[in-house]
């Protein structure tokens, strides 16, 4: 996959894994970040928590590669996938475990089996007919692509900006109480202003953050 390849199937998977912050995903367990995988890496990972729970008090973030099999893997696959290994207690080898933000890393491998449930075929077919997402096509020439997102403490969120031109992630801060318009429309012309780039911390998904708090 090429690097704009791998943008657009984590746009993808961000776009898809939006509704799982408003309900859950497994158990009581909420989507609380999208992230791209470091890189440039073909993987997206998924962090759970609770429904309140921000990037200090994550329970686990999972690693899955976008492709199985040579083949692009779903959405619903990566739901899936990550609905299984939640679903009970699993013991894991150390290769395969990590830390992140203090939270274990699962990097899940392309043999895990897909959990499906005939919800998500439900929401698949409605969504689709009334509010179809932006076409493979569509993402393909856009300009920027959101890649992914984090809850931060005090009522902000971290969204991850791919741009076409820059193979870099970039991070922007939001405070969720003023993301209206103005700050909406400041988040992909904004990311590309180096000057307002600050350094990520202890955040290996992007490269550089702005800070776009009033």
């Amino acid at each position: 996959m090429t690097p704009w390849e791998v943008a657009v199937a984590q746009a993808e998977m961000t776009g898809h894994m939006i509704r799982y912050t408003q309900a859950p995903l497994v158990k009581k367990l909420r989507v609380r970040g999208v992230l791209p995988a470091p890189g440039q890496s073909p993987a997206v990972r998924i962090a759970l928590g609770k429904r309140k729970a921000d990037a200090r008090d994550l329970l686990t973030v999972y690693e899955i590669p976008l492709c199985r099999r040579d083949e692009l893997l779903s959405p619903w696959d990566a739901v899936g996938r990550v609905r299984h290994e939640a679903s009970e207690v699993r013991f894991h080898s150390g290769g395969e475990v990590d830390t992140v933000f203090g939270a274990p890393l699962i990097r899940l491998s392309e043999d895990v089996p897909c959990e499906e449930r005939l919800e998500d075929r439900a929401y698949a077919l409605l969504t689709t007919l009334s509010c179809p997402a932006p076409s493979d096509e569509e993402r393909e020439k856009a300009e920027s692509l959101l890649v992914g997102f984090l809850y931060l403490p005090k009522g902000r969120m971290r969204l991850y900006v791919r741009h076409q031109r820059d193979p870099e992630v970039v991070g922007c801060d939001v405070r969720l109480a003023e993301a209206g318009p103005a700050v909406i429309a400041e988040v992909f012309p904004r990311s590309q202003e180096r000057e307002l780039f600050e350094e990520p911390g202890d955040d290996p998904h992007c490269t550089a953050v702005v800070n776009l708090v009033h």
